[in-house]
């Protein structure tokens, strides 16, 4: 039996425990960061699409003399999804276009 109590046993079974729970730590650090990159590199390609989409002006059909509410909705819909994804910088102010035509429609238009 050792001086303090514990065997050279118990005491290497102790080390190898607080190393393994170290290298564990470590690894799960490691993973996690790589997917927080992977997840931000999406987001930020996801944010310059919206960005893109929801600055587009909405066309009119000559026959219906109306926009559609698809083409309106993907223009909303792409502005909603660019202010909750939390995206840098400023969004293009919305077209006269699809400002009237979201109001017709009962959309957001901001």
């Amino acid at each position: 039996m050792a001086k303090n109590g514990m065997t050279a046993g118990a005491r290497q079974a102790v080390v190898f425990l607080f190393v393994l729970a170290f290298v564990i730590g470590a690894a799960n650090l490691l993973w996690t960061s790589r997917q927080t990159g992977s997840l931000r590199s999406a987001v930020m390609a996801s944010c310059k699409f919206d960005a893109d989409l929801g600055a587009a002006p909405v066309a009119v059909s000559p026959a219906t003399g109306k926009a559609s509410l698809l083409g309106v909705t993907i223009v909303s819909d792409a502005r909603v999804a660019w202010r909750g994804l939390g995206c840098p910088g400023p969004l293009a102010p919305p077209a006269p276009s699809f400002i009237r035509w979201a109001r017709y429609y009962h959309l957001p238009d901001q």
